[in-house]
């Protein structure tokens, strides 16, 4: 069956390249002969094509659930997803099970739905196309191929195929609509406040998107200045499943799945400033995210607390890496030590 592709595909490289009178690719036919040779021989019954060229392989909608709408009406949404290429091998996924079937499963890997913004450089355009009518709880499996894996945004199936300057391989979306969201920040703040539950009402608002629970007093009221020698030790945590993704201690960095044996745990130096924002950490003044800084400024000697931040405090939505996606909410839990 690849054999016949691969043929096939020969077979129209050469009929170009013979009919052309300049050295001149075109891409996008070249996918379309490629695409279509392959649905040619791999189709089947129930499959159906859009508009723009793509094919949907099994539709599950939930017509209870709102609706995704419009980018208006709903700029965000929490997709749950698993990419794969043509041949079965999987490229990326957000379910946990999947993940360890595979063995690329990490503990302080977040696995679940993950928030994503439906405007400019955000989903491909194959991908937007064959969900755009789903609500909330809707499922839809579609065949993509290379035209519709860009971010751009064309009218047409023709305008897609012309503008395609390389080659990009068909990929299998595999897609499940969670949640829609009209305000993120919002929604993240409902988040902080289920976290804090009880406590949300005495925790101090430090800044817009950071709040902060003390657990342990301070032995002095007096402010640290810039000459003071400054430690602490640390956890962070994703709000949205507990999991810890950085810490300077080393139990916490076993119980976590985070510990590395080459790394070097105790207490952290912060190097302070006259305001939150001067506020750096450890010899080689590494910069630290806003709402970590705001709620260090906050702290006295010897006093431990939590803080609680919205994105907009910490990674915003590019987060870092695959342990903190983004739009996502953080705990710190810090507590003022003496120096080592």
């Amino acid at each position: 069956m690849k054999n016949t592709v691969k043929i096939l595909l020969l077979v129209a490289v050469a009929c170009l390249a013979g009919c052309a009178k300049t050295p001149q690719t075109n891409y996008g036919k070249l996918a379309q002969m490629e695409f279509d040779a392959w649905i040619s021989i791999n189709k089947q019954a129930g499959w159906q094509e859009t508009a723009l060229g793509s094919w949907i392989t099994d539709y599950t909608d939930n017509p209870s659930g709102s609706p995704l709408g419009t980018l208006d009406e709903h700029p965000y949404m929490r997709i749950s997803y698993t990419v794969t290429a043509l041949d079965g091998t999987v490229n990326s996924t957000t379910e946990m099970l999947v993940a360890q079937k595979i063995g690329s499963y990490k503990q302080q890997y977040y696995y679940g739905p993950q928030v994503n913004y439906r405007g400019t450089n955000s989903i491909y355009a194959g991908v937007e196309e064959a969900i755009a009518e789903l609500h909330e709880g809707g499922r839809c499996r579609v065949i993509v191929p290379g035209w519709l894996l860009t971010h751009n945004r064309y009218s047409t199936k023709q305008k897609y195929l012309d503008n395609m300057t390389d080659v990009v391989a068909p990929l299998i979306y595999d897609v499940t609509v969670v949640d829609v969201i009209e305000d993120i920040d919002a929604w993240e703040l409902d988040m902080v406040k289920a976290a804090l539950g009880a406590d949300f009402a005495k925790a101090d608002s430090l800044a817009e998107g950071v709040y902060y629970l003390c657990d342990r007093q301070a032995d002095t009221e007096e402010d640290f200045d810039s000459s003071d020698d400054v430690y602490i030790n640390y956890i962070c945590r994703r709000l949205i499943d507990g999991q810890g993704v950085d810490t300077n201690m080393a139990d916490s960095a076993k119980v976590f799945g985070i510990y590395k044996s080459d790394a070097t745990y105790g207490p952290s130096l912060i190097n302070w400033a006259d305001s939150a924002s001067g506020l750096t950490m450890g010899s080689s003044s590494t910069s630290v995210i806003s709402g970590f800084s705001t709620a260090l400024f906050h702290m006295r000697a010897h006093e431990k607390g939590r803080a609680f931040m919205t994105s907009s405090q910490a990674y915003s939505s590019s987060g870092s890496g695959n342990p903190i996606p983004g739009y996502s909410p953080l705990i710190f839990e810090i507590e003022m030590v003496d120096k080592p």
